[in-house]
């Protein structure tokens, strides 16, 4: 096993929707909304681990316009991006 980091680059508007996803899925519904997309509990421990290190670099994911910030954020990715596909089969 190493402890080599990896090193990965977001933009800050990744970071917080990620961030906020992995908050939600992982740790406020303790992994339950993912637990049937998962094949041991060390991808739930490794998206844990990504979550923390996204809530260090992130102190605008706590500030009180957390909330204004992430749907901005959310509206530019997709703006720059377009629809994901599988959205398209929602709706």
């Amino acid at each position: 096993m190493t402890a080599d980091p990896v090193r990965l680059a977001l933009s800050r508007d990744e970071a917080l929707v990620l961030h906020e996803w992995l908050a939600r899925v992982v740790d406020e519904e303790n992994g339950e909304e993912i637990a049937h997309t998962v094949e041991s509990d060390a991808e739930i421990w490794a998206l844990e681990a990504l979550r923390i290190l996204l809530e260090q670099a992130l102190p605008e994911a706590f500030a009180e316009t957390s909330e204004k910030a992430l749907k901005a954020a959310a509206k530019r990715i997709v703006t720059a991006n377009g629809p994901w596909a599988a959205a398209d089969d929602k709706g």
